[in-house]
């Protein structure tokens, strides 16, 4: 979206003298002070410059374009490393925890940041810290805006309006105001002048240039088309002028003119809360297309010492896009799982493909969600899991992060996780979500509506047998609502609403359980399931609970 250009002397002027007199702005000018880095946007913390001066260029570079999305604990912790070996293996694990597709190898995010660092570089360098101004951060924080437009001197006999540039972010419907204050190329906030002494400034310069010898990029102001072409596809807003490779700014003649002026005035607000809120935005988070997955993972033991971790799908199907091929009406969906240890290495990475088909109809006739599973036997421990399902035919998808803690599961008494299932069925052939002669079709929702049976399934280790091979235990399960109750002021633990046990034999120390149990005597609301198996032979004892939720009558 291009947005008219107009001339912009009396909005700008109301955004540089911040509606004091224009006197001050002449005295100000008049003080000829250095201006504030702009790597310092994000508050220092004590002993910072002093660690500054261990860092290499390339690590000077990538310190100031990330400082400004890092708190003061992530800026000490970082700092504070001995190597640079560790310094880039803590920064690899930082974009790790955000990648927005952790399932795949790459990390849309860290490329965009990447790709904005190296603009700002070239298109707005300078010889000292952080190697760009004012307008090469807000590129890093936000990327390129929709529209930029230039700003022109505003000189008359009692002010002076330094020349300028006004950005306007579409995606964040913001306006940042630029000023050259001291006319020498270098661009800082029109907001930042007022309300510090030249000697602030000053000494606020000279605190991190003491410590470096920092240089800008070889690659200076010649941009090209390519430059910008490079981050359209990394950025949030559309950018208007990349069709003019010498561009730096229009001038602007009628951009403000369409704009009505309170909500300029709310737009330039935007920026101070976005400052303060939302200090640097990718593209990725204004997507407003994620596909809704919903996911479960359940651990059973994988023989030996090994666990096998299943990770469950359920994706509405009426959030895929069908199409027809001929009679057939088909959607589906891949899904990913990669799997990193306490190191973020990555120690697995699987794949799977989720197809439905119905032959005639217009509208799918199949079940509400569509589910799947991906699987993978790993050693107890502590593991990071990355997991995306992507829509085949929209391209849209969901991602999410989850860590699970595995425990080994052979030797004493144990049992698995509790898989609730949508259906579970005996079967004598090769199918899918198979365990045994059983078909179990996972749940992860964890949703049942009246009148349909809550039906799950677990898997019990480590019975103790007799000479004949025979295990003698005993199950019980409770079903607890959530929400405690109150008794005068103080909060109650209310009773299970079912409770249940029997007791079974039979033969091996593993033992599958099913159950279906009938919701009749169940009401609208969230649920705690426990089960609790007692070997009956040694007296020990093992416990899982899993929360499940209750809806209403169709």
């Amino acid at each position: 979206m291009r947005i008219p250009s107009t001339t912009f002397h009396g909005a700008l002027r109301a955004v540089a003298t911040g509606g004091k007199p224009a006197r001050r702005t002449m005295l100000l000018l008049a003080l000829s002070i250095a201006l504030i880095p702009s790597g310092t946007a994000a508050e220092e913390f004590k002993g910072e410059n002093a660690l500054l001066s261990r860092l290499s260029q390339e690590e000077l570079v990538a310190y100031f374009g990330l400082r400004y999305a890092l708190n003061k604990h992530q800026m000490r912790q970082y700092l504070s490393l001995e190597t640079a070996v560790e310094r880039s293996g803590w920064i690899d694990r930082y974009w790790i925890d955000l990648d927005p597709t952790p399932a795949t190898a790459g990390n849309e995010r860290r490329d965009e940041h990447e790709a904005r660092v190296r603009l700002a570089r070239k298109l707005f360098a300078m010889k000292k810290p952080p190697g760009w101004d004012r307008r090469g951060e807000t590129l890093i924080r936000y990327g390129m805006p929709a529209t930029r437009r230039q700003i022109p001197a505003d000189i008359g006999f009692y002010r002076m309006i330094p020349p300028g540039e006004m950005w306007y972010y579409q995606s964040l419907d913001m306006l940042v105001a630029f000023q050259n204050f001291n006319l020498k190329g270098e661009f800082i906030f029109a907001f930042e002048t007022y309300g510090m002494t030249g000697r602030q400034i000053s000494d606020r310069t000279k605190a991190i240039a003491e410590y470096l010898a920092f240089t800008p990029s070889a690659e200076l102001a010649n941009v090209t088309n390519r430059d910008l072409e490079a981050i359209a596809g990394l950025n949030p807003d559309n950018i208007d002028y990349i069709a003019d490779p010498d561009i730096r700014a229009e001038l602007g003649r009628d951009m403000i003119a369409a704009l009505e002026a309170e909500k300029n005035q709310e737009r330039r607000n935007n920026f101070d809360k976005y400052l303060k809120e939302n200090p640097v935005v990718y593209s990725i988070e204004l997507r407003n297309d994620n596909l809704p997955v919903f996911f479960d993972i359940t651990n059973f033991s994988g023989g030996g010492e090994t666990v096998r971790t299943e990770v469950n799908f359920e994706v509405p199907a009426g959030e895929l896009k069908f199409t027809r091929e001929g009679a057939t009406l088909k959607a589906g969906f891949k899904m990913d799982l990669l799997v990193r240890d306490m190191e973020s290495n990555i120690v697995a990475n699987v794949s799977d493909s989720v197809l439905v088909t119905q032959s005639g109809g217009d509208v799918w006739q199949g079940p509400g969600h569509i589910p799947g599973q991906l699987a993978v036997a790993l050693k107890p421990g502590y593991y990071r899991l990355g997991l995306e399902a992507r829509d085949m035919h929209s391209n849209r998808a969901g991602a999410f992060r989850a860590s699970t803690l595995l425990a080994g599961m052979d030797g004493s008494l144990s049992l698995s996780d509790i898989l609730f299932a949508s259906t579970i069925r005996e079967t004598a052939d090769l199918v899918k979500f198979q365990k045994g002669n059983l078909q179990v079709v996972p749940h992860p929702l964890h949703a049942y509506r009246m009148p349909y049976p809550l039906t799950f399934y677990f898997e019990i280790y480590g019975l103790d047998t007799d000479r004949e091979g025979l295990a003698y235990y005993t199950v019980e399960y409770r079903i607890v609502p959530v929400a405690k109750r109150r008794k005068g002021p103080v909060l109650e633990e209310p009773p299970p609403a079912i409770a249940s046990s029997f007791e079974t034999s039979a033969f091996g120390s593993t033992q599958a359980q099913r159950f279906e149990i009938a919701t009749d005597n169940l009401w609208e609301g969230s649920f705690n399931l426990v089960v609790t198996v007692r070997d009956r032979r040694t007296r020990q004892s093992a416990e899982k609970r899993a929360n499940f939720s209750i809806l209403g009558n169709d």
